[in-house]
């Protein structure tokens, strides 16, 4: 196996489902801190803002944005954040909630199995990676546009 074929990422868990992302799309994995609410009435996706390094910082609720079931119940154990990469001048980190600590993956083309056609909006595959677990890849262009169209950035 080669280097140049390997990608180390992250398997983060959220509400009934896992995204798997790669490491270098993620700026920090920090302890949950509750965000600002914002008061113009913004989308239900949008939670809020994260005061994160000096920085106020979107804050999506993941499974709103991917058209996941969602509960309320589930406890928020960790904010995701990651670095913008379409609009990066404009909107430097976006974030969400993960409800359990990702855990380290490293994934090869050929470890990722059997993708799945039946994907939710926002996503770009629904994969089965090590002990036939299954995971989302979030297409994070489509993210970004949610937040530029509703006039964030």
């Amino acid at each position: 196996m080669s280097n140049d074929s390997v990608v180390r990422c992250l398997l983060i868990p959220i509400k009934g489902e896992q995204l798997l992302l790669p490491s270098a799309v993620i700026a920090e994995i920090s302890p949950y801190k509750q965000h600002e609410q914002l008061d113009n009435n913004p989308p239900k996706w949008l939670l809020g803002v994260l005061n994160w390094r000096n920085q106020r910082v979107p804050l999506l609720s993941i499974e709103d944005a991917l058209s996941l079931p969602t509960d309320s119940t589930t406890q928020k154990y960790c904010n995701v954040i990651i670095y913008g990469l379409e609009l990066s001048q404009t909107m430097p980190f976006y974030a969400f909630l993960a409800t359990e600590v990702p855990r380290t993956l490293t994934v090869t083309e050929e470890s990722l199995t059997k993708p799945n056609a039946d994907t939710h909006r926002g996503t770009v595959f629904n994969v089965t990676v090590q002990d036939n677990e299954t995971a989302l890849l979030p297409d994070l262009t489509y993210l970004e546009n949610l937040l530029k169209n509703a006039q964030y950035c």
